[in-house]
């Protein structure tokens, strides 16, 4: 189907690519960002009985 040197520059490609990938993954996201009291902010949003839209919600 294809020949064997189009073969290989696909699969060359594609690791220069995902090597690409992990590093920038390695410099931008090494951990995540999770919000100083991120899990009780969530709960009382969702737990809020007011059924008001606050600020800033959906336009």
């Amino acid at each position: 189907m294809f020949k064997p040197s189009l073969r290989r520059d696909v699969v060359l490609i594609l690791l220069v690519k995902v090597a690409i990938l992990m590093t920038i993954k390695s410099i931008w996201f090494d951990a995540p960002s999770i919000p100083e009291n991120g899990s009780a902010r969530v709960a009382e949003y969702l737990l809020d009985s007011r059924g008001s839209i606050p600020e800033g919600g959906p336009r």
